[in-house]
């Protein structure tokens, strides 16, 4: 499976009395495909994966899959703080008819490098099914370092790896050691043009679900310059923080109403919505209306 594009891990709407609204999550899957999206992610982090029920899990993946419709690749998300939890998570995706998996390594347990790569090995082999490996030190405590990649880099369906550590010398570093047998995937965000400039021809992102347009723009190397500069503020003040609560504030500021979040995150402040019109003023059209 070749990842190209942007993939869009997609938000998980909540109602007023705080249940998945599975008819917003598909009516946003359809605002994103009609936008331009190459692939969605099913329960990835900024979809709040990691206060889902499984039961939640099930219907979020089940929504996603069918608004998708095969239009587009559908990747869920997976990380579990044990091996048979990921298993688990793991088989519900490919039961529910996922495309692959987005592989976090498990927060909170700090395996070493090795049982590290015997996890993944162990949920990869459990599904056969094409795996990105998902790279985010800061919220698993622990990296997708080169001692556990070169365990699992000639595994042939462990084929990308989005790079989320915040690193950009890991851009060389990774294409340099692994070259084509494991796709470097962007991860960031304010970063992204770097990623694009060394030839990442995928990115996975949460604001790309209040920001479609300019996600496609910072990926097409005659308008990146542009795009990359018009919504730079705007990146930047939600990866300061409050990520998930600032990019559903910016969905709604473009048309989408998603303004709620899983505790212990609370939704964004006025202020934050403040500072999120402003800085969608200044981006101008590389932040339209979602509709």
């Amino acid at each position: 499976m070749s990842f190209s594009g942007v993939y869009v891990p997609v938000i998980t709407p909540f109602d007023e009395a705080g249940h998945v609204d599975v008819k917003q999550l598909s009516h946003v899957v359809e605002v994103l495909l009609t936008n331009g999206v190459d692939g969605v992610v099913a329960v990835g982090t900024t979809g709040e994966a990691y206060a889902l029920t499984f039961d939640e899990r099930h219907h979020v993946i089940s929504a996603v899959v069918k608004q998708v419709a095969g239009r587009v690749p559908v990747l869920a998300g997976v990380g579990g703080m044990s091996t048979h939890e990921a298993i688990d998570q793991a088989g519900l995706a490919k039961r529910l008819g996922c495309d692959g998996l987005m592989l976090a390594a498990p927060a909170y347990v700090l395996p070493t490098p090795h049982e590290l790569a015997v996890h993944v090995q162990k949920v990869v082999k459990s599904v056969g099914m094409a795996t990105v490996l998902y790279d985010y030190p800061a919220r698993t405590g622990v990296p997708f370092g080169v001692d556990t990649l070169d365990e699992l880099v000639d595994n042939d369906l462990i084929q990308g790896i989005k790079e989320a550590s915040g690193d950009l010398s890991r851009i060389e570093t990774l294409g340099g050691r692994y070259g084509d047998k494991l796709q470097l995937i962007c991860g960031a965000d304010a970063d992204s043009n770097v990623f694009m400039d060394s030839g990442a021809t995928c990115w996975i992102g949460g604001m790309a679900n209040a920001l479609p347009k300019a996600h496609a723009g910072i990926m097409n190397a005659e308008t990146r310059t542009e795009a990359h500069a018009a919504v730079l503020p705007l990146l930047e003040y939600i990866e300061s923080g409050r990520y998930i609560a600032k990019t559903k504030a910016l969905m709604s500021i473009l048309g989408l109403d998603v303004t709620d979040v899983r505790g212990p995150l609370l939704p964004a402040t006025e202020e934050e919505f403040a500072a999120l019109r402003g800085l969608v003023e200044q981006a101008g059209d590389w932040a339209p209306r979602l509709v």
